[in-house]
């Protein structure tokens, strides 16, 4: 519970990248939230006033690296958004550091734990064994994998009978325009790259280590005992040089890529996730499921059986906020979970929550 004695939640916030800005700064505005402390690692940070770093006035709390000092702190909750890429073992240590203090924990960071079920062992003994000795909480959350491929198809199932299979479709299109993030973009998705590349999620197994968790918690909120969990894929090769935001993809290399990771039985895909990647310009096979709304992104979440089903989803840019709403809405699910995690029973929370019983943020506009 928390112990503030203004009756707000205490929190600590950690990491400050193009994700982690924008949960610090919904802690700032939620007037259920005390922002009391926010810890670094970048040495030009150290410092720096917490409204500064994520774009809001001052607010009298300066920039720290000192995870002992975090601690001293004592904040009900410390919202860790710190990057996990190619560090995931250590963020899994920082965050037990904070759960064996007897400091509750919310991260984006962890992925495979938004489903400790079927996460890797050694960071579910890892967390189990921090949160049993602080007397803590540990909740894991993001949009996708997080609320977007846990809790909405939950939510579509509630009204479910006979179910044959379910998929769903995410359509990340001109990804140059939304995420120019050449290294993303370049190396891990692969665009740019000549025939025969395997981008770097498909190579490295980060596709099966983050949604083979999503499969096989739809497999089991179904009650399906899987054979295996697949995974297929292919590339799109330019046929002529395709103008973007993070230059020219030269005709014959990857402009667009797709993947499926599929729970099966007898051989057939009863429970799947895929994910098509594109840049500006690149033409749509007619052997693919099309999104939606042409020439937009968004996911179509597809329920075969009696009765069959579908839902789609999409995020909207705000008129207000050039922010990528897809980093928003990751950023947001784990600072509305804070109250629950601190009110929460001790340990590692196993499912996905089911959300905020009030959302306490409200507009400049609305609050006049």
């Amino acid at each position: 519970m928390s112990n503030a004695s203004s009756g707000r939640y205490r929190v600590v916030h950690v990491g400050t990248g193009l994700t982690g800005k924008e949960a610090l700064r919904g802690v700032i505005e939620d007037p259920a939230l005390e922002l009391i402390g926010v810890k670094v690692t970048s040495p030009d940070k150290v410092g720096v006033d917490a409204g500064t770093l994520c774009g809001q006035s001052e607010v009298g709390v300066r920039a720290i690296d000192d995870v002992d000092a975090v601690i001293a702190m004592a904040p009900d909750c410390v919202s860790y958004c710190a990057t996990a890429v190619r560090r995931e073992d250590e963020a899994v240590a920082d965050i037990a550091a904070y759960l064996e203090a007897g400091i509750n924990v919310v991260t984006i960071s962890t992925i495979p734990m938004v489903y400790p079920p079927a996460a890797p062992k050694k960071w579910r003994d890892t967390l189990e064994a921090a949160a049993a000795k602080g007397n803590s909480t540990f909740y894991a959350t993001g949009s996708e994998p997080g609320f977007i491929s846990l809790n909405i198809p939950t939510a579509l199932l509630a009204g479910a009978g006979t179910v044959d299979s379910y998929r769903m479709d995410e359509y990340a299109v001109d990804l140059d325009k939304s995420y120019p993030i050449w290294d993303v973009l370049h190396e891990s998705m692969g665009f740019g790259k000549p025939d025969g590349h395997v981008p770097a999620r498909i190579a490295s197994g980060k596709v099966n280590h983050d949604w083979e968790t999503v499969v096989r918690y739809l497999a089991d909120i179904l009650g399906l005992k899987l054979d295996d969990v697949t995974l297929d894929w292919e590339t799109l090769l330019a046929p002529a040089d395709l103008p973007t935001a993070i230059g020219v993809i030269p005709a014959g290399t990857i402009c667009a890529h797709r993947w499926q990771l599929a729970g099966v039985i007898d051989a057939r895909p009863v429970v799947a996730v895929q994910y098509f990647a594109t840049v500006s310009s690149t033409p749509w096979p007619d052997r693919w499921p099309k999104p939606a709304r042409e020439g937009q992104g968004g996911m179509v979440f597809r329920v075969e059986g009696s009765p069959s089903m579908s839902l789609e989803l999409h995020f909207d840019q705000s008129a207000a906020d050039r922010v990528n709403p897809g980093i928003s809405v990751t950023a947001m699910a784990a600072v509305n979970a804070i109250p629950s995690v601190v009110d929460a029973s001790p340990g590692v929370i196993g499912k996905p929550l089911a959300g905020p019983s009030i959302v306490s943020r409200l507009s400049r506009t609305t609050r006049r």
